[in-house]
């Protein structure tokens, strides 16, 4: 997982010049976190009532249809998109913890999601929009390209669209807003205004890219995990600082201050999600698995380490100027968090959020993660053919858990020299133009979808040798 950098060296270095020639990212200087007594709680930190409580409730918008231009149908883009996410140098910036609890069909708006926001990410083109009724106004907002959700309940829709904002803090151009039609079956996500213009994206996209880079090569300089975890939450905590001055009241939110753009660049003054984001990016990047989690009010990480997840809060330690909240067991954190009760989960992260209940251990966190990458199919797909018509077999698997899709080879010989492929979801189907009177050879293989869509291939089950009417 993440194998890819983001930007070579040269370009990077191009970046970093570009950046000091004059673009947007401000050196502002840190201002000195406060200090708190050991045993004192978070919440005399700062004023819990300037707290936005409903700043981390996505806002979902039900409409009766969604105009926008481009309308990119669910099945289009799943068979006929030739954009390839495992192509781009910014798909492996994510998790894909979430995403492995999804079914297929869940993966498969995940990946439409994820598809629409790369090509936004890494191209130039102005951001779509679309009208929504926002209290009592008919308000223009800028969208990602409208995906389908057909198959599966609104519940569902809500629940991946979790997964995907919470899980890639890459698109930082994302709000946590969702427009949708439950009637259409068709949902898309909300964006920022402030980088609506595809050309102005670039050069913020460029600035955010050569910052990271700079902190990769940092990072990297590290040798054990919980080296580089350590210098990821210090340069987070010592990059930003808590933006006490948000207006709630800002719907569309114009600083971006639950994105991790707002930590990075500009103001680098950001709230809990923007800290949560930045340490998320920051460590996925360097190969350390890790998540956002949130509860109604506040947003913190779960990363981990040794194939063991510990929670982070790098808001909390940098009001308290320590590193008390980093790498702590859900109880060590409801114990601290017993009078604001800021770290109760949201429902939708009930049963899918990782759960930490080992104390920290250097030793075992410096471990290997044997469960970063998405893993093959553990069984073969056993099948059977069977004749069923004129030129036409019908192919039936014994169902292989937890997989995707079965993907069958077929030719009239035994080596396979020339093989035709045939592709499903379904554990049983009706395969058809195949020559009548002959005899044909298959073999199968189940595999499971990864986080940029590319198939992970289980091992071949025993070949079958078959005669067609």
């Amino acid at each position: 997982m993440n194998a890819k950098k983001l930007v070579s060296g040269c370009m990077a270095a191009f970046l970093l010049a570009g950046c000091a020639a004059g673009m947007t990212v401000q050196a502002k200087a840190k201002k000195q976190p406060v200090k708190l007594d050991q045993n004192d709680s978070y919440t005399n930190a700062f004023d819990t009532n300037a707290y936005n409580t409903n700043a981390l409730q996505t806002d979902y918008y039900e409409v009766e249809t969604i105009e926008t231009k481009g309308k990119l149908s669910f099945k289009a883009a799943q068979q006929t998109s030739d954009y390839r996410l495992s192509e781009s140098e910014w798909a492996d910036s994510g998790c894909n913890y979430y995403f492995r609890q999804l079914n297929t069909l869940e993966k498969k708006l995940y990946l439409n999601l994820k598809t629409q926001a790369d090509i936004y990410l890494t191209g130039a083109d102005n951001f779509q929009t679309t009208t929504i009724l926002r209290d009592g106004q008919q308000v223009q907002t800028p969208v990602l390209p409208m995906v389908s959700y057909q198959g599966m309940d609104t519940a569902q829709m809500k629940k991946v669209f979790s997964c995907f904002y919470f899980e890639n803090p890459q698109y930082y151009f994302m709000r946590n807003a969702v427009i949708y039609s439950e009637k259409k079956e068709v949902m898309t996500i909300g964006l920022y205004q402030a980088f609506a213009d595809g050309s102005q994206r670039q050069k913020y996209t460029g600035e955010l890219a050569a910052k990271l880079f700079e902190w990769d090569e940092q990072i990297s300089q590290k040798e054990t995990t919980v080296e580089k975890e350590r210098l990821i939450h210090q340069i987070v905590c010592e990059h930003t600082e808590y933006d006490y001055t948000r207006e709630t009241v800002d719907a569309d939110d114009a600083r971006m201050s639950q994105s991790c753009i707002s930590a990075i660049l500009f103001d680098r003054a950001t709230l809990c999600n923007g800290y949560a984001q930045f340490f998320s990016l920051l460590c996925n990047r360097a190969g350390i698995r890790c998540v956002t989690v949130t509860s109604e009010g506040h947003a913190w990480n779960k990363v981990c380490m040794g194939n063991i997840w510990y929670n982070v809060d790098c808001t909390w330690d940098d009001s308290r100027g320590d590193e008390k909240f980093l790498n702590t067991t859900d109880e060590q954190l409801r114990i601290e968090d017993s009078i604001a009760a800021e770290h109760t989960e949201s429902e939708e992260w009930k049963g899918v959020a990782p759960s930490c209940e080992k104390a920290f251990d250097e030793k075992a966190a410096n471990g290997k993660d044997t469960g970063a990458d998405v893993p093959a199919p553990g069984k073969a797909a056993e099948f059977s053919v069977t004749a069923n018509g004129k030129g036409k077999a019908l192919i039936r698997f014994t169902k292989v858990d937890g997989c995707d899709g079965y993907s069958l080879q077929y030719a009239q010989n035994s080596s396979f020299n020339g093989a035709k492929k045939k592709t499903s979801e379904s554990a049983e189907f009706e395969l058809t133009g195949l020559a009548s009177g002959k005899t044909y050879y298959f073999r199968a293989r189940a595999y499971v979808l990864d986080q940029n869509g590319e198939n992970v291939y289980g091992a071949y089950a025993k070949k079958v040798k078959a005669a067609v009417l």
